[in-house]
């Protein structure tokens, strides 16, 4: 006979993994720390490989462990967009949820426009910044879901796509050229702006910010109006602009990763559903207006 897996087994593991602790699960779901290891030693059982290990006073995921682990995000995913299909009507929230500027209408037209029409009573409450302050913002709890720049810190983050940062430039003009290179960026707390500047410094290029703005459609339009030059993910270098490569002097920089991040404990089903309609929707090529 087929195993079949238990949704309340899996959801503790998921807590488990998220907060590295059985202690901690135990008292998020309030219920005792030997009803929670039973559940996980069910779980292995019907698995059949452990799941987590100890090394030292930290508890990690086995390779067996970060196996299930997106399988069952998706299985809860999928049994709470099941559930809510059937009580449309009934279901009233208000998320919150955080991401830069740049990807506004592409969250919107494409990853919320099914919940609009299928879920009349949710409110949904949209925050653009970087995303230092878009973590800080999740740390907080005054969001429930943000979409960042991949961050190799943060554990829980769950990345979606993944593509080059650029050097771009004015395909109409110059300015990469000059003897001190006019930078557009983002302001002092993204993580695009270290690269950006990282890297100059490392190829001791002189240079000097003309724009500093938590805005990146207005680094876009300074780049293609021959202002200044700045980086991009590959994806975003659109009409009237150009790449810069090393023939221009300028090196390949790292790659880009595009994450979903989620507030510690928060485990309600509008936010499951609306974070799997935007996990569908930003695992697909992004297209950006111009």
């Amino acid at each position: 006979m087929q195993t079949l897996l238990d949704l309340d087994q899996l959801r503790t593991f998921l807590l488990i993994a998220e907060t590295g602790s059985f202690t901690k699960t135990a008292d998020s779901v309030f219920r005792t720390q030997s009803a929670i290891s039973m559940q996980i030693r069910r779980l292995e059982e019907r698995i059949g490989k452990p799941l987590f290990a100890r090394e030292g006073r930290h508890l990690l995921l086995t390779p067996h462990g970060e196996k299930l682990l997106n399988y069952a995000r998706r299985l809860i995913e999928l049994n709470n967009e099941t559930v809510a299909s059937f009580r449309t009507d009934k279901m009233k929230a208000n998320i919150r949820i955080g991401l830069p500027d740049i990807y506004l209408e592409h969250m919107v037209q494409d990853a919320l426009q099914p919940i609009f029409r299928d879920y009349p009573a949710f409110e949904t409450i949209l925050h653009c910044e970087p995303t230092d302050a878009l973590i800080d913002h999740i740390r907080r709890g005054a969001l429930d879901l943000a979409l960042i720049t991949h961050n190799t810190g943060q554990k829980r983050s769950e990345v979606l796509n993944t593509s080059r940062f650029v050097w771009a430039t004015s395909a109409e003009n110059s300015p990469h050229e000059e003897l001190v290179i006019p930078l557009a960026m983002n302001k002092t707390n993204c993580s695009w702006r270290k690269v950006l500047t990282d890297t100059l410094n490392t190829i001791q290029r002189e240079y000097r910010i003309v724009l500093s703005t938590s805005s990146a459609r207005s680094i876009l339009m300074a780049v293609r109006s021959g202002s200044a030059i700045s980086i991009l993910p590959d994806n975003m270098v659109g009409s009237g602009m150009r790449v810069l490569n090393e023939e221009d002097g300028f090196p390949k920089l790292p790659s880009c990763a595009l994450s979903l991040i989620r507030a510690q404990g928060i485990h309600a089903p509008a936010i499951d559903l609306i974070a799997g309609a935007i996990k569908t929707s930003f695992r697909k090529p992004i297209r950006f207006s111009e």
